[in-house]
Formats: C-alpha cells, sequence, structure tokens
C-alpha cells in the first residue's frame, strides 16, 4: 500500500454482477446453453473471459464475427431465458449488504453500476435489500454503449453528481471503462479475474472479494474533505 491511499472520494460505483452478486458463473452457463441451442460449441473458459462485457460484444469476443453476423441476437434472446431460468440460484456475496452499509455510514453516495436488463439488475437489488442505503443505480436502459465503454460509469456518476468517484468492479471490462475517465478501480477476485489481470488492467488495489473491502474501507477511501 502506498501514500496514495485512502483515495479521497465523493462517489462509489458499484458494479453487481461478480462484485455483489455471485452471478458470473451462472451467466457462463447461460451463455454456454444460449450458443448450443444454435450448433456453436462454445467452451465455457472462453466465454467466461469475456464477463462482464456487454451481450453486443461478448457473442463475436467469445465465438467470432461469423456467429454475430449469423445468430448474435437470437444467441442474446436465449442466453436472456437460459439465464431466466437459473437466476433464482444466484446469491449475494459475502458482506455485500454489509459494504453498502459501511459506505452509508461514511457519507459516501452509491450508485449500483448494472448493465443487465432491468429485470436481471432488479432480482439482485431485492437481494441487497438496499434502497434506504443507495442513492441511484443504472440498467442497461441507463447506456446505449456496453462496457468496457464508460457511458454506463458516465450516467451512474451523473445521477448523484458525483465530483470524485471509484470504481468497484471484478472484470478487466470494469478497469478499462474505469480508465477511459480517468477513475480509479478497486478490483475484487470475486468475479474469476486474476489479481495479475486486475492489476495489469490498471486496477489501483485489489482484494479478495467485498468481505475484505469492508475491512480495509477505511485503508482504502475516505469521504472528500
Amino acid at each position: 500500500m502506498t501514500d496514495r491511499f485512502p483515495l479521497s472520494v465523493d462517489t462509489v460505483v458499484l458494479d453487481i454482477d461478480g462484485t455483489l452478486l455471485d452471478s458470473n458463473y451462472h451467466h457462463t452457463v447461460a451463455w454456454v446453453r444460449a450458443f448450443a441451442r444454435f450448433g456453436h460449441d462454445v467452451p465455457a473458459w472462453r466465454i467466461h473471459r469475456q464477463i462482464g462485457k456487454g451481450g453486443d460484444r461478448l457473442v463475436a469476443a467469445a465465438a467470432g464475427q461469423e456467429v454475430e453476423d449469423a445468430d448474435g441476437d437470437a444467441v442474446r434472446d436465449a442466453w436472456e431465458e437460459e439465464f431466466d431460468a437459473i437466476m433464482d440460484q444466484t446469491t449475494l456475496l459475502p458482506r455485500a449488504r454489509d459494504l453498502l452499509v459501511a459506505l452509508d455510514e461514511r457519507g459516501f453516495s452509491v450508485v449500483l453500476a448494472s448493465s443487465a436488463i432491468p429485470r436481471h439488475a432488479k432480482h439482485a437489488t431485492e437481494l441487497l435489500a438496499a434502497d434506504d442505503l443507495v442513492d441511484a443505480a443504472t440498467t442497461a436502459e441507463d447506456a446505449e454503449e456496453t462496457k468496457p465503454d464508460p457511458e454506463l460509469l458516465d450516467a451512474a456518476i451523473a445521477k448523484v453528481g458525483g465530483r470524485r468517484a471509484v470504481v468497484v468492479g471484478d472484470s478487466v471490462w470494469d478497469v478499462e471503462a474505469a480508465n477511459a475517465r480517468d477513475l480509479p478501480t478497486l478490483g475484487v477476485l470475486s468475479g474469476g479475474f486474476s489479481r495479475q489481470e486486475l492489476e495489469a488492467a490498471g486496477a489501483v488495489a485489489v482484494v479478495e472479494d467485498v468481505a475484505e473491502l469492508v475491512e480495509r474501507l477505511d485503508e482504502l477511501i475516505r469521504p472528500v474533505g
């Protein structure tokens, strides 16, 4: 840890899938099944490397442009159906709600920055019981461009009038989006990306999960002023 910590911020932008919600592997399975419906045998590991990107980018990234051109929209529709079928199996990661409580107690503005479709995002927010602990939330409807484009971060921060924000996320795509706006990212390992990958992408610190972040919160961030 260097003397740059704790970061002085007014806004904390929290990714949901893989950060607060244990869902990345459910998404991976849903994509595997969706591709298979159309005869595309795409290995789960290859799909997992792309989780965190928007579905409009994931098909080509995981399976190639030919698959996108031939079946992209149909695969995305199938993924939605497949994930709907297993969404209730996803659970909060340890101390996810404790993190929201800790941030609220310290006076940060907190935004749940999900790029999920609204009903998927609703599932996570209901599990978090977060209405009284967060200041705003986003869904896929808040941005035309998907991660790693930073548009969703712009929308999230604008909702609370944030001036100095930090992003908490699990994927290199979260880090890349934050980098595009010169925002620091605190990475978590709970989505399946490695410490080395997150650090190489530019995360300023990496913790195992939000449970560790709760324990080290005052070491890593403090309210502006």
